[in-house]
């Protein structure tokens, strides 16, 4: 999956352009964004079990903050529509898009870290990185279920503390599955897929080289 992944965007490298080329970021949103509605749909039998929040990270990992911002408010812009399951109202939306989001700034931060010098560079061990991974995966997860729960619930319960407590309780069994899942994803996937879009040439963004 990870050479394939590589290959889907090694036309970036080709085009010789600059990641702060608009045309070029548009590009780039619109492959994660089509990457991540496509596997979405595809494991959509799969409740919270989802590519989606490891390739918004890979996008702003690979291609800066702006990239993956734009890949998160895109993907949920369609998603939340167009859904089996039913369609979100504007409200949940917006948690959603910003939940997303907090991938995005991971995967910035990140890759600003030693860590992901090393793990371009590849001096430290496989085993090492993806525990690495796997715990920002989980951080960013649980922060996105917390945020998400809580606005699925915010105005239907009298207070803030109430909105809290019960979308915590209610979405127990939805958040291991998700979290569990993007441990899993964000251990193995991720760094695989970096790691190819390394050998494969593809553009890293500066601060992380």
């Amino acid at each position: 999956m990870a050479g394939n992944f590589a290959r889907s965007l090694s036309q970036s490298r080709r085009s010789h352009q600059s990641i702060s080329s608009s045309p070029l970021k548009a590009s780039l949103i619109a492959v994660f964004t089509a990457l991540s509605l496509a596997t979405n749909y595809a494991m959509i039998d799969i409740p919270n079990v989802k590519l989606m929040d490891a390739l918004v990270f890979i996008a702003a990992f690979l291609f800066g903050l702006e990239v993956g911002l734009g890949s998160a408010i895109s993907i949920w812009a369609v998603y939340g529509f167009i859904n089996p399951w039913g369609q979100d109202d504007f409200t949940l939306l917006l948690f959603l898009m910003i939940g997303e989001c907090f991938y995005a700034i991971a995967g910035a931060l990140l890759s600003r870290a030693s860590a992901a010098r090393e793990l371009l560079s590849n001096t430290r061990p496989y085993g090492r990185m993806s525990l690495i991974f796997g715990l920002i995966g989980f951080q960013a997860t649980f922060a996105y279920d917390v945020l998400t729960n809580f606005g699925s619930w915010i105005f239907k319960t009298s207070t803030l503390y109430q909105a809290f407590i019960i979308g915590m309780i209610t979405g127990v069994p939805f958040a291991i599955l998700h979290e569990a899942s993007n441990i899993a994803f964000f251990a193995f996937v991720v760094p695989l897929a970096i790691g190819a879009s390394k050998r494969m040439g593809l553009a890293v963004q500066d601060k992380a080289k």
